[in-house]
């Protein structure tokens, strides 16, 4: 709401943010937090979220269009993220699948 009407102009003071100061200032400036944090994520030096933010592709997507060219990311609950990663790059092929592929190569 009030984000929209300060639009690009919308800037806060250099320094480290957590969630409960995003939404302290977004009270006090009638800012939604969650809007206030992806529009800052074009400012920021560093930026600290959970790594399945980068591994979904639609939201990877359209975090990382809007990051610094040299913005650091540091994955929060980043144990588990081998599991995954191996999960969203696999993929389930049937027997018969395979067997239509091998007759069509050759």
């Amino acid at each position: 709401e009030g984000l929209d009407i300060d639009g690009p102009t919308a800037r806060l003071d250099p320094g480290v943010y957590t969630l409960k100061d995003m939404r302290n200032l977004g009270r006090k400036k009638k800012w939604c937090p969650y809007f206030l944090a992806r529009h800052m994520i074009a400012f920021s030096n560093i930026v600290v979220f959970n790594y399945q933010y980068m591994i979904d592709p639609k939201v990877s997507n359209m975090v990382s269009r809007e990051m610094e060219k040299e913005c650091v990311v540091v994955f929060d609950e980043a144990h588990n993220i081998d599991n995954v990663c191996i999960e969203a790059l696999s993929v389930n092929l049937r027997q018969q699948t395979l067997e239509n592929a091998s007759r069509n190569l050759g």
